[in-house]
């Protein structure tokens, strides 16, 4: 069957953008993926992705989506040494409702770092025919004629044309202003700001390593916190390839950040005051440089409710919404954009054969519900920081942070059940629709026992 369309151009060879491009993919002759980046062969760390050297979530549901899109990548992940964890057993986490229960489960993690999940996306990406990146080259600009956009210019002067102009160039995206150049106006923006900052590092764990977990997570209590400095810090470990390689990432809000050196963040997580992590972190060596990582803002942008876009574009992932890093969403986002466009794509083209007039739009309504879900639920968590930021368009809004008295109390809720538990898990997994939490009859549960799980909101 012939493609309807010649090309289909995406600003972006990471993680959106090589999901983009197996969405997309059947309809096109053609699919180039521009980075300005030179993709590297191995899973190894570049440039272009300066997080890159941090800790990594990637929940059930972005797994899925992948495999979804990609068949076999998880396999190939695995193949390549991702470690694979049960969510419920393998995991402590410690939180504001105390430590999380433990039992044997069916829900699984795919755990690794950065550089892997990318390499096992772009192995499964070059297998279709069609699919082609472009290393190296910066796009400057979009090209566009009467309300569409028609391709993308690039630094060096060049124009390259397109049906289709994806943008998944990440968080630090230009698209608002290639939009304004051609005419149109801007997207309206919020950020959320709580100032967290967080340094990581890879660990070498000694031969049979035993900890009692194979991943450990420590959120902030803010009040009622073990210690002082536990109110605004944080950290995560966990393995990530094979049984040795294990990732540390110290987290500080509200400007409170963790250092550098390993003496220092040795200091800056035994400050938490939690003996289970400060045993297991005895045992293990820094054998590789520390990265720190400041830039942790939440931004969205209202492509969504943009009055008047351009047909032929839109963005996808960290473009259109960059998630603060410390809830590790921003890989499932952008697999669940990419699931979703596929879905949009082919109902556009069943409707209306070789048109894609009104995609944008489709794509936008679709996912929107996804994107304010992520960033609800991550602003729940920054909106009680003190000193959290929030603008609109720039200007200072004031913060709510009520939303979080229910939510504490509903995971206190959760905790109390196993059924209940994993149920929880997978709906924070993005797994399973999040209406049943506001269920009439789980709000009336966590209502009718407020003052005693109100109780259990301090580390145990």
């Amino acid at each position: 069957m012939t493609n309807p369309f010649d090309r289909a151009v995406i600003v972006g060879g990471s993680i959106g953008g090589t999901l983009a491009a197996a969405a997309v993919a059947p309809h096109f002759a053609e699919v180039v993926l521009l980075d300005k980046d030179h993709l590297p062969d191995e899973a190894v760390f570049r440039k272009g992705v300066p997080q890159g050297a941090h800790f990594h979530a990637l929940l059930a549901a972005g797994r899925q989506a992948m495999d979804e899109l990609l068949p076999g990548f998880a396999e190939h992940a695995f193949e390549l040494g991702a470690a694979r964890l049960d969510s419920a057993l393998d995991v402590m986490r410690l939180d504001r409702v105390g430590w999380s229960p433990r039992f044997e489960s069916t829900l699984e993690f795919l755990m690794a770092s950065r550089p892997l999940i990318e390499k096992a996306l772009r192995d499964q990406a070059h297998q279709l025919a069609n699919v082609r990146y472009d290393s190296g080259v910066e796009v400057a600009g979009l090209v566009g004629a009467d309300g569409r956009v028609t391709g993308v210019r690039l630094a060096d002067g060049r124009n390259i044309e397109a049906d289709l102009v994806i943008d998944a160039s990440g968080r630090f995206s230009q698209a608002p202003e290639w939009l304004q150049e051609l005419g149109y106006p801007a997207p309206s923006e919020e950020v959320v700001n709580a100032h967290w900052g967080y340094s990581s590092t890879f660990l070498r764990v000694p031969e049979n390593w035993d900890p009692g977990f194979r991943a450990l997570a420590v959120t902030p209590f803010g009040e009622g916190a073990l210690t002082p400095e536990a109110a605004s810090r944080a950290m995560a470990m966990w393995v990530v390839e094979g049984d040795r390689r294990w990732i540390l990432t110290a987290q500080g809000s509200g400007g409170d950040h963790p250092p550098r050196t390993e003496e220092k963040l040795r200091e800056f997580i035994s400050s938490i005051g939690v003996p289970e992590l400060d045993k297991a972190l005895a045992e293990v060596e820094f054998p590789e440089k520390i990265s720190m990582w400041r830039d942790t803002r939440s931004r969205l942008r209202d492509f969504a409710g943009q009055p008047d876009r351009p047909e032929g574009f839109f963005a996808i992932g960290d473009a259109w919404m960059g998630f603060n890093p410390v809830y590790g969403q921003g890989m499932t986002a952008a697999a669940l954009e990419a699931r979703d466009l596929r879905s949009v794509i082919e109902e556009q083209l069943t409707e209306h054969p070789k048109d894609l007039t009104g995609l944008a739009g489709r794509f936008y309504a679709k996912a929107d519900a996804l994107i304010k879900y992520c960033w609800n639920s991550s602003n729940t968590l920054d909106h009680r920081i003190p000193g959290v930021d929030y603008t609109v368009d720039g200007e200072p809004r004031t913060v709510d942070a009520s939303s979080s008295e229910f939510s504490d109390r509903l995971a206190a809720y959760m905790g109390l059940d196993p059924d209940r538990y994993i149920k929880y898990r997978e709906t924070t997994q993005l797994l399973r629709s999040p209406e049943w939490l506001g269920s009439d009859e789980v709000v009336s549960a966590v209502k009718a026992h407020w003052d005693e799980l109100g109780r259990a909101i301090v580390p145990r």
